[in-house]
């Protein structure tokens, strides 16, 4: 079930569904497209429409100087074509976001530096989503441009839940999400997930070793549902 995103350069490859572990892969086919469309997602201010004054008075300031940062990472990008970590970390986030909601019908929510105080420095989940099941999905992305580094993003996930980094988004997540979303996660039901660059042409083999490294893991004794995301560069 592959899906086709001539838009963002992209290809969305269902991989599997297996009872709490949900896994796609993120085929990057145009470098160029994919870094004009992120420059447009961090601009988009559209998920501040919904929200009151006060409340979108508190953001904008922190959306539009961050957005503004991140412009100039994708557009050093597109003048030397250096696919460098800044850049693939950011792709990685929100193309593995994308992926989940053109595969598994989530609700993409702002990247996570739009809306935290400060940037590059949240200490906490890189992007999250909503799925119909009505449940905060908590991401992780790693890049790295030689390696394929599920084995840093899964136990990173797992070590912010277990330092309650995912409560202590709530505070802002309360502005993008449903009520009985917010519920779930009051009652601690919610999702994890963790995205990484694979660097192989056997894609396969590197989302078995990531499903088998969460199934041993404890992390899916702590979420409603793992999701695995694997980003290839062609």
């Amino acid at each position: 079930m592959d899906k086709i995103d001539n838009d963002w350069g992209c290809n969305h490859q269902f991989y599997c569904d297996d009872n709490k572990v949900k896994a796609c892969i993120v085929r990057v086919d145009d470098l160029i497209k994919i870094s004009e469309q992120l420059s447009k997602s961090v601009l988009d201010e559209s998920w501040m429409l919904d929200l009151d004054r006060g409340t979108r008075r508190s953001y904008e300031y922190t959306a539009r100087d961050t957005a503004k940062a991140l412009v100039s990472i994708f557009r050093r990008f597109s003048d030397d074509n250096e696919l460098g970590a800044e850049f693939g970390e950011v792709m990685v986030s929100i193309s593995s976001a994308r992926s989940l909601a053109m595969i598994f019908n989530h609700k993409v929510l702002p990247i996570a530096e739009i809306w935290k105080p400060q940037l590059k420095q949240n200490e906490g989940f890189d992007f999250h989503t909503e799925c119909s099941s009505q449940l905060i999905n908590f991401g992780e992305a790693k890049f790295s441009g030689h390696k394929n580094p599920h084995g840093l993003a899964i136990p990173q996930a797992e070590r912010f839940i277990n330092e309650d980094k995912h409560f202590r988004d709530r505070v802002h997540l309360i502005n993008f999400t449903s009520n009985q979303s917010i519920i779930n996660l009051d009652d601690d039901k919610f999702g994890a997930i963790a995205a990484f660059s694979i660097n192989s042409e056997d894609y396969g083999s590197i989302m078995q070793n990531a499903i088998k490294s969460i199934n041993t893991s404890d992390l899916l004794n702590k979420v409603q549902y793992a999701y695995l995301v694997g980003v290839v560069v062609c």
